[in-house]
Parts: structure tokens; sequence; C-alpha cells
């Protein structure tokens, strides 16, 4: 059994306060600091944050820790993609098999609300409005902007992507730290329940409008209301600067939400401009006492759903780590960042695709077409094929495997989309017999 450290954790966000339960449970003294006032003394506020999609890779440490049956309960699970298109149409696509594999889409505020207070009663001290200064690598001491300081035995810089811990320690070890902007950004705004609280759109799917280079997605809140969140080029933002503007764009782009939407020119004009960019930095780790998780180690664009459980993925290898290492951080630390650094490059790459796919393919007539012969396959196979994104979200699969995976499935889905046009034509037979070849030939290179 590994001896109780004092473990420090920079950011009382979501990674931060689970790590927090998670080394609390295992007997270590924890202490949380944020540099942010307490969330839960203030109001909602509308465009703070996009929301969030919850699948196995977060999942997973949520149930080894305990906490996955409070967190399903303020989640709306998602079973597929509906897809509008500029004239009205609907597509829908399911995201698994069958019904069983789903996603849930849970507001981040709920979320970390729900985790700092379970940090608190287990005796947790959290500590906010204390932006971290300094750090004394040498002497574990951190220095907060109000002049307190704190020593630690093992400091987890969990404070997002714009991380002062990051920036620290690359500063230390002249590191890499480098953050390339997607060249796009966000707005969230809200399309709420009708009158009588019904939803106003299908609340069982997350709804795209492709329109190219920008779309519109919504996801189901509890309450009856949709997240909208609305991704355009930077140029394009600065241009809508005014509500008559905003409303020509959504009456171009969206005319079939403006009615869902009475306040969207209000709230777009009114709510901050989301940064999307992606995190390349090395080292995550500082000899035996400092470790960087979540958005501080891999910050990605939202376009896999994959933030979160990246993040959540971090805590789950370190518990596993503490299980077989004990009390040798070094080495836990060494693994954690030669284990974790391919799947955060790997989801960060899956991410950049997958913008292209949202926000254009996804209303493709081959897309759509590749992806119902893909379902036979699946569905005809189901321990030899899957997709890409279902290894990603409803398996264990490592998020590296899966998109080295996802480039044999591409060369199979060529292959048989180039043989059969319709998904009704398909030989399965002859199909088993491309997967098995494509497979056995990546084996041998």
């Amino acid at each position: 059994m590994e001896s109780s450290q004092n473990i420090l954790i920079a950011g009382a966000g979501l990674v931060g306060s689970l790590a927090a339960i998670a080394l609390k449970r295992r007997g270590h003294h924890v202490t949380l600091v944020e540099a942010r006032s307490d969330m839960r003394a203030q109001s909602s506020a509308a465009g703070r944050s996009i929301n969030l999609v919850l699948t196995i890779k977060g999942i997973e440490p949520l149930k080894r820790i305990g906490l996955l049956e409070d967190v399903l309960k303020i989640t709306t699970p998602v079973y597929g993609r509906m897809m509008h298109s500029q004239n009205g149409e609907l597509t829908y696509q399911p995201y698994g098999k069958d019904d069983s594999e789903r996603n849930y889409s849970v507001s981040r505020r709920d979320l970390n609300i729900l985790l700092m207070n379970k940090a608190e009663e287990l005796g947790i001290e959290i500590v906010f409005e204390s932006p971290l200064d300094q750090i004394d690598f040498q002497n574990k001491k951190v220095q907060f902007s109000k002049g307190e300081q704190l020593e630690y035995d093992i400091l987890l810089g969990c404070d997002g992507a714009g991380s002062k811990t990051r920036k620290a320690l690359q500063a230390e070890v002249n590191g890499i730290d480098q953050t390339v902007p997607l060249g796009s950004s966000y707005k969230e705004l809200l399309m709420p329940a009708k009158d009588n609280g019904d939803y106003p759109l299908d609340e069982k799917a997350l709804h795209i409008w492709p329109r190219g280079n920008h779309f519109l997605m919504a996801l189901p809140n509890q309450e009856g209301s949709f997240t909208m969140t609305v991704y355009m080029p930077d140029e394009w933002m600065e241009k809508l600067s005014d509500e008559q503007a905003v409303k020509s764009y959504f009456e171009e782009y969206y005319p079939d939400v403006v009615d869902l939407m009475p306040d969207y020119a209000q709230e777009f004009c009114e709510n901050p401009q989301g940064f999307l960019g992606s995190l390349d930095t090395l080292p995550w780790i500082y000899q035996d006492s400092v470790a960087l998780l979540g958005d501080a180690a891999h910050a990605i664009c939202p376009f896999f759903g994959q933030g979160m459980n990246c993040g959540f993925s971090d805590v789950q290898f370190l518990l596993t780590s503490l299980d077989q290492y004990q009390d040798d951080w070094e080495q836990i630390f060494s693994e954690y960042q030669k284990h974790q650094k391919p799947h955060g490059d790997a989801i960060r790459d899956m991410s950049l695709e997958n913008f292209k796919e949202m926000s254009d393919s996804v209303g493709d007539e081959e897309f759509l077409r590749r992806k119902k012969i893909e379902r036979v396959l699946e569905n005809a196979f189901p321990t030899l094929y899957r997709s890409r994104y279902a290894q990603v979200v409803y398996t264990l699969t490592p998020y590296d495997q899966a998109f080295k995976n996802g480039q044999i499935n591409a060369k199979i889905l060529d292959r048989i989309c180039h043989k059969y046009q319709n998904p009704e034509e398909v030989d399965l037979n002859i199909a088993k017999s491309i997967i098995e070849e494509e497979y056995v030939k990546s084996q041998r290179e």
C-alpha cells in the first residue's frame, strides 16, 4: 500500500476535482487550488462552455471511483446524429450498432459542481481565487498571486488549456509549449424548451446543420432545452458584429431554427467568443513530483467529444499505475507520459479530422452511403469490425490504436464501397474476406 502524500492540485475543474476525489480515497492529503471564484456562488452564465459528451473512456474512471450513478442522473442520453439540410430535410445516423451504444450529454457546470461537492464531502479543501504565480520545483513550493505559499510532495497541473503549471514547467526545463489555432471559433446559444416543457427537437439526437466551413450543433439539456453551438471562421465571426448581421446569417443558413430561438441574435452579440485550438507540449512530467493532466497536457478541439473523457482517462491511468508501482512516483509519472502522450496526440488529430466531417461531410451523399455500408459490417461482424468512431466512444481501445485501426477501416470501406453501391448488395462472405485480408496485411507492415 502506498504511503500518504501531500498532493496539491492546481485547478478545480472536471479533471482536477475527479483526481482529488480519487487520490483522497486512497488515503492521500489533497488540496485543490482554483484561480477562479466558486461557480456555485454564481448564477449560470450562458455562453461559457460547450456542452460535454460522456462516453466509455470517461465512464470507466467514474465507475471505478464510485461516482457513475450520481453523474448519470444529470445527463441526457443521445443515440445518434440528426443532420439538417439547408432546405429543411432531415437525415438520421445512429451512433452505435444498437441503442445500447449511446452518448450522454451533460452540462459542464452541473458536472463540475457535482464533483466539487463530492470532493468537499470527503474533506478536501478547495481554495478559490488563488491564481498560481511561481513554482519552485527543487524545493517543491508553489507561490500564489495573493502571496500565500504551499508546499507539496506531488503537484498535479489540472489547470486547463492556459495552464500556468505547464508554462512554469516548460520554462524550467526548456520544453515544448505550442498551441495551434484552428482558425475558427464558436459561440454558445440557447434553444429554450417549448411552453409546455417539451423539447423543440428530437431529444435523442445530437443535431448538426452542416454548411461547409461552418455549422450549427445542438445537444439536449435535461429541462427540455438545447445548448446550441455555432462554429465559423474567425473572420466571419468578426463581421457578425450587430444583431441585424446575425439575423441575416441565421435566416440564410439556419432558417428552421430562427423561430425556435427567440433571443439568438442578442445572445450571439453578448456571449463570449470561444477559442478553438490544439496543444502540443512536452514533457508532461517533472521527475517524481509534477505531472500535467487533462487540457493542461492535451487540450484539443471539441469535435470528437473526447476532451473530458481523455482527461478522465489520465486519472484512470494514474490509479492503475499506483496499484502497480505504489510509492514509486517517478516510475508512475514516466509510465503515464509514455502511455498517455500518444493517445493525446491521436485524439487531437482525430478531432481535427472530425471538424471536416461535422461541418461538411455529414451532409454529403457519398459519406452517408459509406456510413450505411459500415453499419452493415458492424452488425454482421461485431467482433471483427468496429468503426473508428465506435472504437473511440464505445470501447476501451486506446486512442492511438483506434486511429491506426481507422486507417485500416478506410481501406476496407474503399474496397467494399467500390464493389457495391448499396448496403443491401453487400456480399457478407466477400466483405469478411476483405476485412480479414486488410487487417492481416496491416500486421505484416
